[in-house]
């Protein structure tokens, strides 16, 4: 294999594994410092035919965030009430968790969310 191949080789793999490591690290980071706020969809966006994503809002010590992620058909696209695991340090490293909506008992969620969600996930089959 020449020389040119194997960096072009070398690059390609790069190219690959520098998204995959970087969600990776933002998945860690929001599993260590784990906290849970309540988090409102706003809507759909299309990325392409095949894939869209649903974006949300939610609030930590009275700053507010918008996010996006990936679509899941079981969840309401405007004015859903769902819970969002977020990193505590950087509260833009955020999930909203589609398939744990807030029930109409919670009305809101203390300034720095809470280290647990203050009710058990149902399960369902």
């Amino acid at each position: 294999m020449t020389k040119s191949a194997k960096i072009f080789f070398a690059t390609l793999i790069l190219l690959l594994l520098i998204p995959i490591i970087y969600h990776v690290v933002r998945k860690y980071d929001r599993d260590k410092h784990a906290r849970y706020t309540i988090g409102i969809t706003r809507g759909e966006s299309f990325a392409n035919r095949t894939n869209h994503d649903i974006e949300f809002i939610y609030c930590i010590l009275n700053k507010e965030y918008d996010n996006k992620n990936a679509y899941d058909f079981k969840s309401k696209s405007f004015n859903g009430r769902y819970f969002v695991l977020y990193d505590s340090i950087n509260p833009k490293n955020s999930k909203l968790l589609q398939d744990f909506p807030v029930p109409d008992s919670i009305k809101t969620a203390p300034p720095n969310g809470w280290k647990e969600p203050p009710v058990e996930k149902q399960v369902s089959w």
